[in-house]
């Protein structure tokens, strides 16, 4: 595998900063950076996840990524699955994360295979 900028520090785990466990966080927003920073909290800060709360204002959760079935319009999803080569924080972090299917593999490793199948690119993106 091929790392750009050569940082060991990705494959290094910091320590627990001391008295974690009691620690709380509030996130505002149920998107990406709140579900990010949450993950981040949990493997890296040792903060149990029972005690980081993620408070939404819309009824539907997800940010830009939500989705929804319209029952008119069929499935709608603000966002999209493109990788780009440049998202390291989030390879670091879908790596971390063990697949619901099968927990021997990374949400990562999913990503990976599901490009390799049904590759996704755009320059473009369509609003309306």
């Amino acid at each position: 595998m091929y790392y750009s900028n050569g940082n060991y520090e990705a494959f290094a785990r910091p320590r627990t900063p001391k008295k974690a466990e009691g620690k709380s966080a509030w996130l505002v927003g149920g998107g990406l950076a709140s579900l990010s920073a949450a993950a981040f909290l949990i493997r890296d800060g040792g903060i149990p996840g029972e005690r980081i709360h993620i408070l939404e204002e819309a009824p539907l959760p997800g940010g830009a990524c939500d989705g929804i079935n319209d029952p008119q319009k069929g499935f709608i999803i603000r966002g999209g699955r493109e990788m780009e080569n440049h998202f390291e924080c989030l390879w670091d972090l879908f790596h971390s994360i063990p697949s619901i299917e099968n927990p021997e593999h990374s949400v990562l490793d999913e990503y990976y295979w599901l490009n390799k199948h049904d590759p996704n690119y755009s320059l473009q993106r369509a609003t309306v």
